[in-house]
């Protein structure tokens, strides 16, 4: 056996026993048809969620935080208003409205964006004894710090501050709600962190680090990055490596064929399950791997055509077989 052959199967067997390991690794984690446990994809922050704002008559507004494999983000949530600011602000006739005034994502830089969310008219619920009023937000997806790009080690980071207002003529009446909640219900590959002070958010090696960066955000603050699950990562490295099976065929066999046509359509799929369709042509960094690994695989499968075609002219030639 030539030394090529025995380096190529050595890491055919190295191969085989990462994808066994991983396949045995992401099995242990599975919870249910759920990576890792029930509650390792949702977080919150602000005030600790409460079921019965409703019945206790309080201020309180809830905001929902989603997303998707893609990393596109939702928010949503509801809002309850109590008797006594209902008739203060006489929100029967002021519309109530939503900004959220993001929180600096680096040093030096101050954002100046407002997010605008639109809150549903409140419906009274006058059969109660507090005769609160409720609403829900509309939803709309929200701009956080990241690119989907470098998926699957893509992170995204969004901090804000939510506030209750409303207009009367050109001024602009801000309410005090003590009672906000952040509730992160996020995809099942995504393990959401609440970040506590503007040192953690920002996360960088900066001089311009001052002793009040180390301070905790207030009440009405939330900062959180969303980070890939680690049992996700292994998934999608034991895809990767599915794909490197046609390949070492294509190494073995003396005329190899169909093992192009098995990559190009186990890449394929293996990019639809992990990122859906292109959307706009916008590719991913795995996107120039799987690139890699057709041109590889093609290259590999016409040198070994090529030298076989010469093989038979010379056969041919000589009246001997091949």
């Amino acid at each position: 056996m030539t030394v090529g052959k025995k380096i190529l199967g050595l890491t055919a067997f190295l191969l085989m026993l990462v994808l066994w390991g991983s396949y045995v690794y992401i099995f242990q984690e599975n919870r249910s048809g759920q990576l890792g446990g029930a509650f390792d994809s949702t977080a919150w922050c602000g005030t600790p969620p409460s079921a019965d704002a409703l019945s206790l008559g309080k201020d309180q507004l809830t905001l929902r935080v989603t997303n998707n494999l893609r990393g596109e983000f939702m928010l949503g949530g509801s809002i309850i208003v109590s008797e006594r600011t209902f008739n203060r602000y006489d929100l029967g006739r002021n519309q109530l409205r939503l900004r959220l005034e993001p929180l600096p994502w680096s040093y030096g830089a101050m954002p100046v964006l407002l997010e605008q969310v639109a809150i549903k008219p409140l419906s009274r619920n006058l059969a109660s004894d507090n005769k609160s009023a409720y609403a829900e937000l509309e939803s709309r997806p929200i701009s956080v710090q990241g690119r989907a790009t470098e998926f699957p080690f893509d992170t995204y980071r969004y901090g804000y501050k939510p506030v209750l207002y409303y207009l009367k003529g050109n001024e602009r009446i801000d309410l005090r709600f003590k009672h906000i909640t952040t509730v992160m219900e996020m995809s099942n590959t995504f393990t959401p962190i609440q970040k506590y002070n503007r040192v953690e958010y920002i996360n960088e090696k900066n001089s311009m680090v001052r002793d009040e960066d180390y301070k905790p955000y207030a009440a009405q603050e939330c900062a959180f990055s969303v980070e890939r699950k680690g049992s996700f990562k292994v998934i999608v490295l034991l895809l990767l490596l599915v794909i490197c099976l046609p390949l070492l065929h294509v190494f073995y066999r003396d005329e190899p064929g169909i093992d192009f046509l098995a990559t190009l359509v186990s890449i394929g799929a293996i990019r639809l399950l992990l990122v859906g369709p292109m959307h706009d042509f916008q590719l991913y960094n795995i996107d120039f791997l799987f690139g890699a690994a057709i041109l590889l695989v093609g290259t590999v499968s016409l040198i070994k055509a090529m030298r076989a075609n010469s093989r038979r002219e010379l056969a041919a030639k000589s009246g001997s077989s091949w």
